[in-house]
């Protein structure tokens, strides 16, 4: 059942995320029109954003163990009776813990974590716990500040939920009663981890820069669950004043007679460390009646006699109890009315105002619904197939035979070219073209709630024309089921940063353009990459390569090589964003094998004649030996007949 699951930990801290920003930003990856200024730091097209000099990094930093949660449902804060309490969790031993990136700039709101590693250590850094967070997105997007993210400047929370893979328990760990608990319950020796994420600071203010505040938790993972999002129930926000309580995983435990609720993703929060300043007394409670409230900035009231009230949050003002707890509530002891009621009836949560009402805070979605697809982020190469976990339950009971839907959403226009203001490149639009992916549009579920959905990655040429592949999300949904208003939507795209967001019911895909590697590849056939590499991440340039320089590159030849050959997984793994096909990943390693610079100035070699184009490419290179020369002629000839071929620069992935 997850993190939310007993027996529990939950640790707290600060999260470092160096991301680079010049790559936010479509404009700056047309290669013809990037000037300097792109790669400092300033808002809109004409400079690169808040952090140009990123290095895509991801940490913890400051994190400690808070609390801990027996099977029984006790609640351990000391440590004298479990000595993970007060302990370190950092990352990777002697680096960084790992990466962040973007699926694309078109698609920014499912950043993702590879490479990172997770430790428990003890006040000796004697190992008590490691493991390696399987890569994952985002998820549950949503405003968590109510002072609109001042002044850190980033008023977004998200979540992240994975497992640990490669668990590896130190020495030590036999003298922590949870640890050997937890060992002890989970399956194929992985833990589930979760991760909320908010109060992460844009502005160089306060000494936070880069930083943001994180809640963490870990339980017991379980054979046949999703690994990347909880097998639980959801609650989603009604009342929106303050876009507040926006959304909630919880778990009911018939057996135990315990609900687990999770605020720490969505209870509201006055400042970037987790300040609480909501006043009302929250209660959860069932509803006797089926409710259908759309979300409403005004006061939606619940009769009294229409609730089973099952108890009270035991919220603390301040940033101690939700930095503490991570905001997980556990009741304990309910009622065997209440558990049966709950099987099939909605979960709300509910605030008492000054007249003893109750106010509709968040609810369970009609009918209890949840439907989510577990790997919903994907990166495709032409002719590559991959599979797609989607799950189905019910009240957070699988649903067996159970029909999903899924739709390719419509295409998003072009923006044209400004001539003379920024933006200096012509946007173009997304879900294009539409047969770039194969899938069904049906699929069915099987005993224990679980659709595999195959998608194929078709040929496509560029239809952004600067920027490698195309972004493309599909929509599912539960067969036959009536939408809910309340449950999150995925909108129009590109969707605003200032709104909430959920990609709940979407699967985005990032499809790379078709490239054939060449028979012996030169500086002119990797070169647009590589610029473009140089461009979006100066840092780059500034401590280690100018990507843009072929002589540099083959200077580093061997480091590059290490890093072009690692797993994606690895924090190594070049480029750190995870964006570049395998076709054009091996045609830079065999480059890299046998160097050819062709010295063609790219910036004027659309406007030569073949034939004078290769003679430029021969007569001008100096460090090109005879039997590379003879080389470069046998490529030219096998690339265009008997002629080179060059990248036009307004069309830099067209090979």
């Amino acid at each position: 059942m997850s993190y939310l699951h007993l027996p529990r930990l939950t640790f707290s801290g600060d999260f470092l995320s160096d991301v680079s920003t010049v790559n936010n930003d479509t404009q700056h990856y047309n290669n013809a029109t990037f000037e300097p200024s792109f790669q400092l730091p300033g808002q809109n097209s004409s400079n690169g954003w808040w952090n140009p000099d990123g290095g895509a990094t991801f940490g913890f930093q400051n994190c400690q163990v808070m609390q801990v949660t027996a099977e029984d449902g006790t609640i351990i804060t000391d440590s004298s009776l479990d000595g993970v309490i007060g302990q370190i969790v950092t990352g990777g031993e002697g680096r960084n813990s790992g990466k962040m990136v973007d699926l694309d700039p078109d698609q920014q709101m499912v950043s993702a974590l590879w490479g990172v590693t997770f430790r428990i250590l003890n006040a000796q850094n004697e190992l008590l716990l490691e493991g390696k967070i399987k890569p994952t997105s985002f998820r549950d997007l949503q405003l968590r500040q109510t002072n609109g993210g001042q002044p850190n400047g980033q008023p977004l929370g998200g979540t992240w939920t994975s497992v640990l893979d490669d668990v590896a328990w130190g020495e030590k760990a036999i003298e922590s009663p949870f640890l050997q608990a937890l060992r002890a319950k989970t399956h194929q020796n992985k833990i589930s981890i979760n991760l909320n994420a908010f109060g992460y600071y844009y502005v160089h203010a306060d000494g936070r820069f880069s930083l943001g505040r994180i809640l963490g938790s870990i339980g017991p993972w379980f054979e046949s669950e999703p690994e990347l999002f909880a097998p639980a129930r959801r609650l989603y926000g009604i009342y929106k004043n303050g876009n507040v309580f926006a959304g909630s995983n919880f778990l009911l435990n018939e057996e135990q007679a315990r609900l687990s609720i999770d605020l720490g993703s969505s209870f509201p929060v006055s400042d970037s460390i987790g300040t609480i300043n909501f006043e009302a007394n929250l209660y959860v409670a069932v509803s006797k009646n089926a409710l259908a409230m759309d979300p409403s900035e005004s006061d939606v009231m619940i009769p009294e006699s229409e609730l089973l009230i099952i108890g009270k949050v035991p919220y603390m003002k301040g940033v101690d109890w939700i930095n503490g707890c991570s905001g997980i509530v556990d009741i304990n002891n309910i009622s065997i009315d209440i558990v049966a009621a709950l099987e099939n009836n909605q979960l709300i949560l509910v605030a008492v105002n000054n007249d003893n009402q109750f106010l509709l805070v968040a609810r369970e979605a009609i009918g209890g619904y949840v439907c989510r697809a577990d790997n919903f982020v994907q990166r495709i190469d032409t002719r590559q197939a991959v599979t797609v976990d989607i799950y189905a339950y019910r009240f957070g009971k699988p649903m067996p035979n159970q029909g999903i839907s899924l739709a390719l959403e419509p295409a998003t226009p072009d923006t044209p070219k400004e001539n003379n203001n920024p933006p200096i490149s012509a946007t173009y639009g997304n879900n294009k073209p539409e047969d770039g992916l194969q899938f069904s549009s049906y699929c069915t579920t099987n005993n224990i709630g679980l659709a595999h959905l195959d998608i194929l990655g078709n040929s496509i040429h560029s239809p952004r024309v600067y920027i490698d592949g195309q972004i493309y999300w599909i929509d599912y949904s539960i067969e036959n089921i009536p939408a809910d208003s309340a449950m999150p939507s995925v909108g129009k795209r590109p969707l605003p940063m200032n709104v909430i967001v959920n990609q709940n019911m979407s699967i985005s895909v990032h499809l790379r353009d078709d490239f054939e590697i060449p028979e012996i590849p030169v500086w002119s056939d990797i070169a647009p990459v590589m610029i473009q590499f140089a461009n979006l991440y100066p840092i780059m340039s500034k401590f280690f390569i100018n990507f843009a320089d072929p002589n540099a590159v083959v200077a580093k030849k061997e480091i590059l090589k290490f890093a072009f050959t690692r797993d994606i997984h690895d924090p190594i793994y070049m480029p750190v964003t995870r964006d570049l096909s395998e076709n054009k990943r091996l045609t830079i390693l065999k480059w890299l094998d046998n160097p050819i610079i062709d010295n063609i100035d790219l910036s004027k070699a659309k406007d030569l004649g073949s034939s004078v184009a290769e003679n430029v490419a021969l007569e001008s290179t100096s460090s090109v030996t005879t039997e590379q020369q003879q080389q470069l002629k046998t490529a030219n000839k096998a690339k265009n007949g008997s002629s080179i071929r060059f990248p036009e620069l307004t069309n830099l992935f067209e090979f």
